[in-house]
């Protein structure tokens, strides 16, 4: 072999080595798992077993039990009380240690009072929520659901036209009624490339973030959608949203009584709702938040959850403990990862410690008793 096709060899074989460097050093320095939505199960994180994730802020291993969920396995049968959180990825808490995260935290916090088992769904609202609280959570037979409820996007979570994605169930209200829609021409990730290259889901994962942040900064018409839900202008289709927000909530709290559980609805602050740092660092991004009512959405869900469930609001204890302005040397105390705004291990301890007295009262009203010792 010799002229162009060795050199043609030499390149294809440099190539495929530089190739094959790349794909290694994803694998080793920011794992993919290939987990694809599976039914009501969204993000990466869905295949049983141990996950390695490292991103420039944590690196974890992520547990994920036989039913698809980060959590411990659960138990086949039921030893005494129960308690199933239900949520997003707040709840779903893959950026830190398993027995850190809110489910693990407050299992602690309740001193042996009930077992907590934790069902979180990347980007879920209410709408997945309720389909969830029908497929997972009631057959668990829970005395007690926690509804952990973000507001910086759950609303928004629940109106196809604020959401933008299609991989998710919605519900609309047409005559004070819900019901249910279907999301529609969605192609999930997969292929066998899709299968094999961990560098290739992070290369198309970033185009989708990238992609999904670029059509809500236009649809927010300058400010990312998401912090329209602080805007105090008045939109039909936030309204709306609020309103769809609200029947879920009471068809949940329906369900959950008619079953013999008690419903908590724990109002989850982000950095920008909890004031301190995160929120300086928004207003300075976005200066039209300056002149918003950054707490006027969590009074509105506060009033509104309080109709159908028994509501704790983190954000004051939360707020209590917002760290001084400047994210690039966040505080010790910081509860909110600077860049991927979920909350530190100290963040899902607090949540736990602050929701611990009414899940406990909701125990004890419940009629449950303690498990044996």
């Amino acid at each position: 072999m010799s002229g162009l096709p060795r050199r043609l060899a030499l390149a294809s074989t440099t190539l495929l080595l530089a190739l094959g460097a790349v794909e290694l050093g994803v694998r080793t320095l920011a794992p993919q798992p290939a987990g694809a939505p599976v039914g009501l199960l969204r993000g990466p994180f869905t295949t049983p077993g141990d996950h390695p994730v490292r991103t420039e802020e944590y690196a974890v291993t992520v547990h994920v039990n036989r039913h698809g969920f980060v959590d411990r396995e659960w138990a086949d049968s039921k030893r005494g009380p129960r308690v199933v959180l239900v949520g997003d990825s707040f709840v779903q808490a893959a950026q830190v240690p398993l027995e850190a995260g809110y489910g693990r935290r407050l299992e602690a916090e309740l001193g042996g009072l009930a077992e907590v088992e934790s069902v979180g769904v990347p980007g879920a609202g209410q709408a997945t929520e309720l389909d969830l609280l029908a497929a997972v959570i009631l057959p668990r037979d829970p005395d007690v659901v926690v509804l952990g409820f973000l507001v910086a996007n759950d609303v928004l979570n629940n109106h196809p036209l604020l959401e933008q994605k299609d991989d998710k169930p919605f519900y609309r209200l047409r005559g004070g009624v819900l019901e249910r829609v279907d999301a529609v021409g969605w192609d999930p990730p997969g292929g066998p490339l899709w299968r094999a290259s961990a560098t290739w889901r992070l290369v198309a994962r970033a185009a989708a973030e990238r992609r999904v942040a670029t059509q809500k900064l236009e649809a927010g018409r300058g400010v990312p959608l998401d912090l329209r839900v602080y805007d105090p202008t008045a939109d039909p289709t936030w309204e709306e949203a609020w309103a769809v927000t609200d029947a879920l909530l009471a068809e949940m709290a329906r369900r959950c009584t008619a079953a013999g559980a008690r419903l908590v609805v724990v109002l989850f602050p982000d950095a920008v709702s909890a004031g301190g740092a995160g929120r300086e660092a928004a207003v300075t991004r976005w200066p039209a938040l300056g002149g918003w009512d950054l707490e006027a959405p969590t009074r509105r869900a506060a009033a509104l959850a309080a109709r159908h469930a028994t509501v704790v609001d983190l954000a004051p204890g939360f707020a209590a403990h917002a760290g001084p302005a400047g994210v690039d040397a966040p505080p010790p105390s910081a509860l909110h990862l600077p860049r991927d705004g979920h909350w530190t291990a100290e963040g899902h301890a607090l949540a736990a410690r602050h929701s611990a007295p009414a899940v406990r009262e909701a125990l004890s009203g419940s009629g449950a008793r303690p498990p044996p010792p």
